[in-house]
């Protein structure tokens, strides 16, 4: 137990080397410009769509159809005509322009979305993945707008605003400056008196210094000297326009309130991207619980594993609880027939033994078992295993059903052959979800795949009894005394259930049989 509990602090010590981290937000971002990307892709289908939908709304008069109205140019907006790769390469790059004026809610959100799904599949083959990256796309940017209200406060251009308008500093104006193509340009306006933007669009210039003489010559003249300060701020710039005798006592309060305001922006963004594996355990959930067998489900987990969590290979087993062995299931982006033929004693397994020895002395009172992160393959696994896959640094992630305390196989999981890894706190959190959802879907398959296996296979009741005790590892002997048959009669029953199962010998009839369920 000792050992089980040292394996948690690891992933925390290894973080300080210079190993690859398993990185949760490009994982999600990789999700969110998927569903972008195909929304860009359709992007005709789309608004023919959505014109049918509003052309519907006014024809019959509703209210709402105004909203609507809005909120489709402010999407059309974000989705097709800023695709700058760069902005949009980042999940927090949301679109902001235009946000302030539309009244929209998650009714028309969802109108919307629903649109989007009806042009896409009208067009291509519509995957599930495909689906569910839109999805996920409409979640976020709806999760954003509903936020905006409260983090508007917080921003550089509600800060700038209130400086102009309080007027308890004297500065005469701000702009906020964006660089597009080698070009500065006023991106907004803040000024009590001359709107320079509205009186000549579009203003930019070579340089910064080209851009504030213009803006300077442009506004109004006052009877002490002016002059423009910029700030550099983030991908921007700001310039603010002062009287030149208070710049000094002006400036550094400005600069100062920038950097309060950059470092909220920065704590909020951090806690949404800690909170992303949230949002990945909602997918994974979704996917499995699809799942219409116990074969389809195994599918689904193993592929969950990869596609919502920052892995490349995933290998699936089962575990047998009284033979003490793990039983390939399957592998994704793995060779699946290498994966199957695995039956391993967990002795040779020590770092998953002691999870189980863990399990046996707490079991009852486990919601959950923790997975364990493992920087060198060679020292927890057989060489075999470790030279056949190319194994480095891998996660064992126990698959477990805290309603009935019972701990079903595990995923193994690594970045790639030969690739050594850590990872972090929000990819922890997230696999443990991740096996009790696996563990609970399984369970529930388990029932019924030995209806299923026992009717294909045609097991006669007191075949099956034997093929448990098989699993339990009860000898001959022991099985025929606990039926009450004789020796020979068991060995009969034992021929029998490898014949019907083309099994060489009784370990494989039990794996086989613990692999798709048969018994458990």
């Amino acid at each position: 137990m000792s050992n089980f509990l040292k394996q948690m602090p690891i992933s925390l010590i290894e973080r300080k080397e210079g190993m690859m981290t398993t990185n949760f937000n490009s994982q999600m971002n990789e999700v969110y410009l998927k569903g972008l990307k195909l929304v860009q892709q359709h992007e005709d289908a789309i608004k023919s769509e959505w014109e049918e939908l509003l052309h519907h709304l006014q024809k019959v008069r509703k209210k709402s159809h105004k909203s609507v109205e809005n909120t489709i140019h402010f999407l059309s907006n974000y989705f097709f005509q800023d695709c700058d790769p760069q902005k949009l390469a980042k999940l927090s790059s949301y679109p902001t322009d235009g946000l302030e004026s539309i009244n929209t809610n998650q009714y028309i959100l969802t109108l919307l979305e629903n649109g989007i799904h009806k042009a896409i599949q009208s067009k291509q083959e519509y995957s599930y993945q495909d689906h569910q990256a839109v999805k996920y796309l409409f979640s976020k940017i709806s999760e954003h707008i509903r936020t905006r209200p409260y983090q508007q406060h917080f921003t550089v251009e509600h800060f700038l605003q209130e400086m102009v308008s309080s007027q308890q500093i004297p500065i005469k104006w701000a702009a906020i400056i964006t660089k597009k193509e080698n070009r500065y340009q006023v991106d907004k306006w803040f000024s009590l008196t001359t709107d320079v933007v509205n009186q000549k669009p579009n203003l930019e210039a070579d340089s910064l210094f080209q851009l504030s003489d213009i803006l300077l010559h442009r506004s109004e003249k006052d009877e002490e000297k002016q002059i423009v300060l910029p700030i550099p701020y983030n991908d921007r710039s700001v310039l603010i326009c002062i009287s030149e005798h208070e710049a000094a006592q002006v400036i550094p309060l400005i600069t100062y309130s920038l950097q309060v305001i950059k470092k909220g922006q920065d704590t909020f963004e951090n806690a949404q991207e800690k909170d992303q594996w949230k949002d990945s355990v909602i997918l994974f959930n979704e996917a499995i619980m699809r799942s219409q067998t116990f074969n389809d489900a195994v599918e689904r987990i193993t592929a969950g594993f990869v596609e919502y969590l920052p892995f490349e290979r995933c290998a699936l087993f089962s575990y047998s609880y009284n033979e003490q062995m793990g039983f390939g299931l399957y592998g994704h982006h793995l060779d699946n027939n290498a994966i199957q033929n695995i039956n391993e004693d967990v002795e040779n397994l020590p770092i998953i033994q002691d999870n189980l020895k863990f399990l046996q002395i707490f079991g009852k009172n486990m919601n959950y078992l923790q997975p364990v992160y493992v920087k060198d393959a060679s020292i927890g696994f057989p060489q075999k295993y470790v030279n056949q896959f190319h194994l480095k640094s891998v996660v064992v992630v126990p698959i477990y059903t805290s309603t009935a305390s019972k701990l079903l196989g595990a995923a193994i999981l690594d970045q790639g052959p030969n690739e050594t890894f850590k990872i972090t706190e929000e990819t922890f959190s997230a696999l443990i979800k991740f096996g009790q959802s696996a563990g609970e879907i399984l369970s529930k398959f388990y029932h019924y795949q030995l209806e299923q296996q026992v009717e294909k296979i045609n097991f006669s009741p007191r075949e099956l009894e034997v093929l448990k005790l098989m699993a339990e590892g009860a000898s001959t002997s022991e099985a025929a005394s606990q039926l009450n048959l004789s020796e020979y009669t068991v060995r009969d029953y034992v021929s029998a259930i490898m014949q019907k199962m083309n099994a060489r010998n009784r370990t494989e009839a039990v794996a086989r049989a613990l692999r798709e369920g048969m018994i458990s």
